[in-house]
């Protein structure tokens, strides 16, 4: 092999070696809501509180809607906390919008929601009645988006620990479309307590922006 020849492939190993692995697994973005955080976001009130229940935690929940309502003010806490407090609408908000526009909009704690406790994917069409409720109520401030937490479960992780997982489904509600899906889960715990929905709350906010 002469001088030229051995240059050529001794660049070519170096260029092989340097280039990163192949994989069939796309790259997972740390904060997938990230570009969100600049814009108008209507965040909805956690819809659903899912009646499994292998820990027997809920035995201690003697109100389950004071109980999700408590979720909505820490995740506004923790997001507000963050910068976001001036640009998104949060829960209680949003629902003393629709208790005074009652006679045409419905409670924004009781949306039409129940499909989406299943399986769904990205740009599916979001279904009628569910659409219009959205697009009302995200439009009383002329916004576009909105996250919508719809089911909170109560999760068993063995060795008597369990977490708290929350499904999220962002909505265009102009083109009344799912334009994403995230479950996220608190910290385990070993009891239920305002630290683990504080836990789902941290998480949730960290789909958008860092501490």
């Amino acid at each position: 092999m002469d001088l030229r020849a051995a240059v050529i492939v001794a660049a070519l190993s170096v260029a092989c070696a340097s280039k990163p692995p192949e994989t069939d697994s796309p790259p997972v973005a740390l904060r997938p809501l990230e570009r969100m955080s600049g814009q108008e976001i209507v965040v909805f009130p956690v819809q659903y509180l899912s009646s499994t229940d292998s820990l027997g935690w809920q035995q201690q929940i003697p109100n389950r809607a004071d109980f999700l309502s408590t979720l909505d003010d820490q995740i506004e806490a923790v997001l507000t906390a963050r910068g976001l407090g001036q640009t998104w609408t949060f829960g209680r908000e949003i629902e003393r919008a629709s208790k005074v526009n009652s006679i045409i909009m419905r409670d924004a704690r009781s949306l039409s929601a129940e499909w989406l406790r299943g399986r769904t994917f990205p740009d599916e069409t979001v279904r009628d009645p569910l659409a219009s409720q959205v697009r009302g109520l995200v439009g009383l401030k002329g916004q576009r988006y909105a996250l919508l937490p719809v089911e909170l479960r109560l999760e068993n992780r063995g060795t008597g620990m369990g977490v708290a997982t929350l499904r999220i489904v962002m909505i265009d509600s102009r083109l009344a479309l799912l334009k994403g899906m995230w479950e996220i889960s608190s910290d385990p715990m070993k009891t239920l307590s305002p630290a683990l929905t504080a836990s789902v709350a941290t998480h949730f906010a960290d789909l958008v922006v860092a501490p």
